[in-house]
């Protein structure tokens, strides 16, 4: 008897310890408890009006994050939007064509320390402007080291790189697999202008991004669902993440040593799986392989909150309509991490609404572009935790 209490006595120990370790397992999520508010904010135009009729497709803040920058287009005009006292400051001509020319589409935007811009416009111009619309920097030279088809095509190796002021280099990565061939595996590409040279730093678990891009094509014409790989800059090192999986790799320029950073998530699926076929031969079956990866999972790129010292992160799944009368539904989740990259925690968003793929973080908060009334508008979600 005295043993089977002693024996009791201990089971209670373990169950209490168990208990315990799993309390702190679970406070240890710091999105646990997470509230949110939403805030419509819209700009006030002035003497001047928004041009929304293609949205917003690409833009920038200052480095101090008081101004965002995006380009009207046909004709490009670029807009300079003042985030704190709610008001457009200006909209400048930029010329499509001649020796300052842009095309008259810009496709992305990059603003510099200075208030410079790097560019890529629709003629294939990728250069540094300022904000009056004079180029003062060619950037779309022809590297050597990389297929030289590649280099000739400024669409594919510039509409996906970032431009590196201090150094003058760019990270590009290619926009298609046009010029990969099969035994390559998928890199990041370095530029440096100085020697006009290139080389690609490999990066083989993106290999997920093609085995899960999907692409119809009939009588010629394409239609696309494909993988975003997300380039973004940190601490003078580049963060090469995609939609397709939450690990992502962090490339150090000074160095050139490239690390392979693995999270394991609980809430959402740490990567996309399963078979498809991702060169369907009807619309039919692009529809069925495209609801099949998008209900799984797509992640968006880091952030990071100076205020807090963490990165925040969105993921979403999407649930296609079965039917001409559903909607689009959708599921989003707020994942955060430490400076080294360790899960912080991870919640799910109670938020049906759509939230703009073209979001950025602005003192800790999310703001999503929103059409209110031909005006532009932006939801400003607050995170409390």
């Amino acid at each position: 008897m005295k043993n089977l209490s002693v024996l009791f006595l201990i089971a209670l120990l373990f169950s209490c310890s168990r208990n315990e370790e799993n309390k702190d397992s679970s406070s240890s999520n710091i999105l646990e408890d997470l509230t949110f508010t939403v805030d419509t904010l819209v700009m006030d135009p002035g003497e001047d009006i928004f041009n929304l009729g293609m949205g917003i497709r690409s833009l920038d803040l200052s480095q101090d994050k008081k101004f965002l920058y995006y380009f009207e287009n046909m004709p490009p005009k670029l807009l300079k939007v003042d985030l704190e006292k709610e008001i457009l400051i200006s909209k400048t001509d930029f010329e499509p064509e001649g020796p300052n020319g842009i095309g008259v589409f810009v496709g992305t935007i990059q603003v510099g320390p200075d208030g410079k811009l790097a560019l890529l416009g629709n003629n294939g111009v990728y250069g540094v402007f300022d904000q009056n619309g004079t180029k003062i920097e060619n950037l779309n030279n022809k590297p050597e080291g990389i297929d030289p088809n590649l280099a000739e095509n400024n669409f594919s190796l510039y509409g996906n790189s970032i431009y590196d002021w201090e150094n003058e280099k760019i990270y590009s990565w290619p926009v298609d697999t046009e010029f990969k061939s099969s035994s390559q595996k998928p890199g990041l590409i370095t530029i440096d202008l100085a020697s006009n040279s290139a080389k690609i730093i490999e990066a083989p678990e993106m290999d997920i991004v093609d085995q899960y891009s999907i692409v119809f094509e009939q009588n010629g014409s394409f239609r696309v669902s494909p993988q975003e790989v997300q380039l973004s800059e940190h601490d003078s090192k580049i963060l090469i993440s995609c939609s397709a999986m939450g690990d992502f790799y962090e490339f150090d320029p000074a160095t050139e040593e490239i690390k392979f950073i693995q999270i394991d998530h609980h809430l959402v699926p740490n990567k996309l799986t399963g078979e498809i076929n991702n060169r369907p031969e009807s619309e039919e079956g692009f529809m069925d392989e495209m609801a099949k990866v998008n209900a799984q999972i797509y992640y968006q790129k880091l952030h990071w909150d100076p205020k807090r010292q963490i990165f925040l992160r969105l993921a979403q799944k999407v649930f296609m309509p079965k039917t001409p009368d559903e909607e689009y539904k959708f599921e989003y989740f707020l994942l955060a991490y430490d400076k080294e990259f360790n899960l912080l925690g991870e919640t799910k968003l109670d938020q049906k609404e759509r939230i703009d793929y073209n979001v950025f973080f602005k003192d800790g908060k999310l703001w999503s572009y929103v059409n209110v009334e031909d005006e532009l508008g932006f939801a400003v979600f607050t995170f409390d935790f």
